[in-house]
């Protein structure tokens, strides 16, 4: 085989090919973003902040620094976690926030006064209000007793949808925290979800203490409790410690237990067609009939959507379908005596949906003739679930 010789000039007709020229990229200078020298503090305040509020009491805007620590309190959450700063103040803790996320290169914290904090960085001056160390008492956390981990943190979180902050009903207000599981109900859902970790029964948390643990961004370590508070503990030592509602949560197994039982997957195009059909129905429900999901209960006003493989006649607030979505993997429908219901189960976790409360008429007119007893749901926990 002849080897061509590659600096061979092209035959004299040919024109020759000029060399390509490439441009060398100018390699961009690695950006160096500055650290505000305040990070640490920064990070210390926004973890005791979901126990304070821009205006309220002073325990509810101002936080206590001293001893190497950051705690705050609003009489129902107490919060703490150490500081590297040896600060001595009770400063308005969103305003230092604030003051300190516009520090750039340098950082100086100085105490005017009793009622002034003062946080200088380069051109920047902020000057703080401070509260009394006499106003603003951090309560002692809860003794360690017990490991726990984030299991907990977990089960917390996926349950606390359901509850709803500051109800007149501690139930409905509340996580239920027990040996073994995390419960939450609105009064139309219930959701329990399995954790697996060893704990006192009947710890009633209120939902804002609930996220807040969820949501802190910190390993779990400890728990401690007494009658009326528990204490969370994270691996760097800090702690979120919480008051607990003074109240027996219901037997409310009767809620999600039932004899023969049996769960399907959902068709995969149910919640895409749950999302879709509730923007056009006015009161939010959607109804299941004839292979479709409607948003009317006569399907000459409906806007639908087609789907199979769901049972006819039934109807659910569109709303809570769209909030369960996560956990409802396979679903059990069931028409009862007390209202239509789906017992659902997910990874971990099962509940329960009540139905839309329909009369006998109008249940009757729903399924083309075909008679049913009277529905009904759960808004009203305590006078309607059979606990």
């Amino acid at each position: 085989m002849t080897q061509l010789d590659s600096t061979i000039a092209p035959p004299s007709d040919t024109p020759a090919i000029p060399p390509k020229r490439t441009r060398a990229r100018k390699t961009a200078a690695p950006k160096i973003e500055s650290v505000n020298p305040a990070a640490s503090l920064i990070r210390a305040l926004k973890f005791i902040s979901v126990a304070q509020k821009k205006a309220g009491t002073p325990s509810q805007q101002f936080c206590n620094l001293s001893y190497n620590w950051a705690a705050a309190t609003n009489e129902v959450l107490t919060v703490a976690t150490r500081i590297e700063e040896d600060l001595t103040a009770c400063p308005h803790t969103l305003s230092f926030l604030d003051a300190l996320g516009k520090c750039s290169d340098d950082l100086s914290i100085t105490q005017l006064s009793p009622q002034t904090l003062a946080v200088n960085s380069g051109v920047f001056k902020g000057l703080i209000n401070c509260g009394s160390f006499d106003e603003i008492r951090i309560p002692a956390p809860d003794p360690f007793c017990a490991t726990i981990d984030d299991r907990v943190k977990t089960a917390l979180e996926a349950v606390a949808v359901l509850a709803t902050e500051g109800a007149p009903n501690a139930t409905f207000a509340a996580v239920l925290l027990q040996s073994g599981t995390a419960v939450a109900t609105n009064g139309h859902a219930l959701l329990e979800y399995w954790h697996g970790v060893d704990l006192p029964p009947n710890l009633m948390i209120p939902k804002a203490s609930a996220v807040a643990i969820a949501k802190s961004g910190k390993p779990l370590k400890g728990f401690g409790f007494s009658e009326s508070s528990a204490t969370f503990w994270f691996e760097d030592g800090s702690f979120i410690k919480t008051q607990l509602y003074n109240e027996h949560y219901p037997n409310y197994k009767y809620t999600i237990e039932a004899e023969g039982l049996n769960p399907w997957p959902l068709p995969d195009a149910f919640f895409k067609g749950v999302k879709i059909i509730e923007s056009f129905a006015e009161d939010g429900i959607i109804y299941f009939d004839k292979g479709v999901l409607k948003s009317n209960k006569r399907i000459d006003d409906a806007s639908t959507y087609k789907i199979e493989g769901l049972p006819d006649g039934l109807a659910f607030g569109g709303k809570y379908l769209t909030m369960l979505e996560p956990f409802m993997k396979k679903v059990h429908f069931e028409v009862a005596d007390f209202g239509p219901k789906a017992y659902f189960f997910g990874e971990n976790v099962r509940g329960a949906l009540m139905g839309v409360k329909l009369t006998a008429n109008e249940r009757e007119e729903f399924v083309g003739g075909q008679k049913s007893q009277t529905t009904g749901d759960f808004s009203g926990m305590d006078d309607d679930i059979p606990y």
